[in-house]
């Protein structure tokens, strides 16, 4: 472990990656406090049916329109559209923050949080795609994943804390105005790392949407356990979006502590992730991941079995701390993952992608866990989910496992870690993407 904290260290020690992860904070401070304050907004004004439709509103044009915004990422280099992106969302989280002030009609306030929510969709595909050009080995790639987990887990308990104590003070308005002055700040931090080249690789799929959609599904289908790894990935937030509903459900129905239970239940999910995160500080420095992943993605599955069969006030906060810490490392060992074995010229459209997948999979779980709700129960959907998150990562695993083997470069060691799990780290700029021949 010290050696894997000297990693961290030496991740730490560059400029260029704490700018980054720095505007990352205040990224996911914003993401997610933009997000409560606009639902809060939604309640106020027309209920908890108001408060449905409007998540789900900001969800699914996000969901269609990430995969396209993706597109900039490979194009005009990973920096530039980082930048873009918080001047995106700054710009929109502004008007937001003024039309809800000035108590403008509910319809633009709507209108200008989905846009908000569409210009989201950006940061995650360019951050992914830079951070193979800021560092060059697997084992910082690790590192800075791992960095990337922390931040948002500890957000995820910030974020709506921060949203709470602002809106309390002066309303939505004022608190999404304050997260807008973050986004600010997170695109002053990345206007000074120096941009580099897009790459030289183009395709006709780069002049035309509906052929680099198929053009980057083509790719990834060509590389085999690609696909896995992203419907692995993918399914966490069907999971996520499903457990949103559930936390409701389950704390008002099943275990009687209330509407501010379900708060508190969050929480708990959200300190777990804080954890979780923590831990997995233990996959620097190993070459191979898969185990970790699947032995995460199935830990979480148990959890959530066990709540539904079981449920109790203290094992629920128990389980679903538990929960989100085997969620943060199936996360943060799966995104490495998928750095390590994407194409580098289709990093930032595949990262879109799977921000498009993860808005989408939001909002299904979300509806598919009220009708599961409606039809067995709090407890019978929470058995659901863990067996449909146990089957995906069953059928997934020797995919995944032989895409691991097939992306690694043989025989390149790093002295750092010489006998971390005998597990040699991965220079990722010397990882050749395997040829893929693609007939838009």
């Amino acid at each position: 472990m010290r050696r894997r904290g000297t990693v961290l260290l030496c991740v730490l020690g560059d400029c260029d990656v704490r700018r980054v992860e720095m505007a990352f904070s205040a990224f996911n401070l914003a993401e997610y406090g933009v997000w409560v304050s606009v639902l809060v907004y939604a309640f106020e004004s027309g209920g908890a049916a108001a408060t449905a439709v409007v998540a789900v509103a900001q969800l699914l044009p996000a969901a269609l329109i990430a995969p396209v915004l993706a597109r900039s990422v490979d194009r005009r280099g990973p920096t530039v559209a980082l930048r873009h992106g918080y001047w995106f969302q700054s710009v929109a989280l502004g008007a937001t923050s003024l039309l809800l002030l000035m108590a403008s009609p509910h319809l633009l306030v709507y209108a200008a949080a989905i846009v908000a929510a569409v210009a989201v969709t950006v940061t995650r595909p360019a951050q992914a795609a830079l951070m193979p050009e800021l560092v060059h080995d697997a084992e910082s790639l690790t590192a800075v994943n791992v960095l990337s987990g922390w931040v948002e887990s500890l957000s995820l308990l910030a974020g709506p804390a921060l949203a709470g104590a602002l809106i309390a003070l002066d309303g939505p308005g004022a608190a999404v105005g304050a997260f807008a002055l973050g986004t600010i700040c997170a695109a002053l931090l990345v206007t000074g790392i120096p941009a580099r080249k897009p790459s030289p690789a183009r395709t006709p799929a780069d002049s035309n949407r509906s052929v680099d959609l198929r053009h980057t599904v083509s790719a990834i289908r060509a590389h085999e356990g690609l696909t896995a790894l992203i419907t692995m990935l993918g399914v966490q937030f069907l999971v996520i979006g499903m457990l949103d509903v559930l936390m409701v459900v389950l704390a008002i129905s099943a275990l009687g502590i209330g509407a501010s239970g379900a708060a508190y239940l969050n929480a708990a999910l959200g300190a777990g992730a804080v954890l979780g995160s923590a831990a997995a500080v233990w996959l620097i420095g190993r070459r191979r991941l898969t185990s970790p992943l699947v032995a995460a993605a199935l830990g979480w599955a148990l959890l959530l079995a066990v709540l539904g069969a079981w449920p109790s006030a203290v094992g629920a906060f128990l389980l679903l701390s538990g929960a989100g810490g085997a969620r943060s490392v199936l996360d943060i060992s799966g995104r490495t993952m998928l750095l390590r074995a994407a194409p580098a010229t289709l990093r930032g459209r595949i990262f879109g992608l799977l921000e498009g997948l993860s808005m989408l999979g939001l909002a299904i779980g979300s509806s598919l866990a009220s009708l599961l709700v409606a039809a067995g129960g709090p407890a019978t959907a929470l058995v659901a989910t863990s067996a449909l998150l146990c089957a995906v990562t069953l059928l997934a695993a020797a995919q995944i496992k032989r895409l691991e083997n097939n992306s690694e470069p043989p025989g390149l060691l790093l002295s750092s870690l010489p006998d971390a799990d005998a597990e040699s780290p991965l220079d990722i700029n010397q990882v050749p993407a395997p040829a893929v021949a693609v007939t838009p």
